[in-house]
C-alpha cells in the first residue's frame, strides 16, 4: 500500500515543488540583507564621509529618485543609521548641529512626508518615525553613500587590497639573447 501525505487536503506532491524556491528565495534575501547592514555598518563618520564632493553625490542620487526636496542640510540627519525612533537631542550631535537645528530640518522632512514626529514624553521630546516614503529616501541614501565609500577606496590606497586584485604589471623586457 501506498502511502501519501497530505496538508490541508493538499498531496504533498503538488506543493513541494513550490516550497523549494520560496525557501530559496527567502534566504538569500535575508543573506543580501545581512551583508548590505555589515556595508554600512563599516561607513566612515558623517563628518568625514559628508565632503562636497560626496554630498553633490548624493543629493544627485536622491532627485534622481524623485526626492529633489531634500537638501544638502537634511543629509546628516540621514546619515545612517538614519533618523527612525530618534530624537533632536540625539541627531544633534552625530549631525555636527544644535538640536533646535535638527528640530527644524526634522520637521521640514515631516512636511515632505518622510516623517512622522511624536510625542511621547513630555521632557523626552519629538521622535521621528521614517514613513514608507522616509524608507525609500533613506535607502537611495545609504545606495549613494556606499557607491561612494566604493569609489573613494581605491583612490586613497586603502584596504590593503583584496582577494580579486591583480598583480602588479612587470615592466616589459626585451629580447633574451
Amino acid at each position: 500500500m501506498l502511502f501519501m501525505a497530505h496538508i490541508g487536503n493538499v498531496p504533498v506532491e503538488e506543493w513541494l515543488p513550490f516550497l523549494f524556491p520560496v525557501v530559496a528565495l527567502y534566504l538569500y534575501g535575508r543573506h543580501w540583507s545581512r551583508r548590505r547592514r555589515e556595508e554600512v555598518g563599516r561607513l566612515p563618520g558623517a563628518a568625514e564621509m559628508l565632503n562636497d564632493a560626496t554630498t553633490g553625490l548624493v543629493v544627485c542620487e536622491l532627485a534622481k529618485a524623485h526626492h529633489g526636496e531634500v537638501s544638502r542640510a537634511h543629509l546628516p540627519l540621514l546619515y545612517p543609521p538614519g533618523p527612525d525612533g530618534r530624537t533632536a537631542a540625539e541627531l544633534a550631535g552625530p549631525a555636527g548641529s544644535d538640536p533646535g537645528t535638527v528640530e527644524r530640518l526634522l520637521e521640514e522632512l515631516q512636511e515632505l512626508g518622510y516623517l512622522d514626529l511624536e510625542e511621547r514624553a513630555p521632557r523626552g521630546g519629538q521622535r521621528a518615525w521614517l514613513t514608507d516614503e522616509g524608507y525609500d529616501l533613506v535607502n537611495v541614501t545609504e545606495d549613494a553613500l556606499l557607491s561612494a565609500a566604493r569609489s573613494r577606496r581605491p583612490a586613497s590606497g586603502a584596504g590593503g587590497g583584496s582577494r580579486r586584485s591583480r598583480p602588479p604589471a612587470r615592466a616589459p623586457q626585451g629580447p633574451r639573447t
